[in-house]
């Protein structure tokens, strides 16, 4: 982050297999018509990449990262993969 130029990532303070980042997403129902995912993408890129809402995210410490649906797809499977990893390496169950 911009704001923070001093404080290292987890990788850089030593934590290798580290990879923590939060991020916000939109999701619909899989059988949503692609002519509405397009959209409705179209709309929030306009939204997220407009210098006023970049401002007031920044001053909240967020940085706008829009992707493409497949892009977003692939986020979420690599997602699920390495927590699925670090739950099974660690033992954690829910209660």
């Amino acid at each position: 982050m911009a704001e923070l130029p001093d404080v290292p990532t987890p990788i850089e303070a030593g934590l290798v297999d580290a990879d923590s980042a939060t991020w916000i997403g939109v999701f619909m129902p899989a059988k949503t018509p692609r002519d509405i995912i397009d959209k409705f993408h179209t709309a929030g890129v306009k939204v997220l990449t407009d210098p006023a809402t970049q401002e007031s995210l920044r001053k909240m410490g967020v940085e706008a990262a829009p992707m493409s649906p497949a892009q977003m797809d692939d986020l979420v499977k690599r997602d699920i993969a390495a927590n699925g990893a670090v739950v099974k390496a660690t033992g954690i169950t829910a209660n």
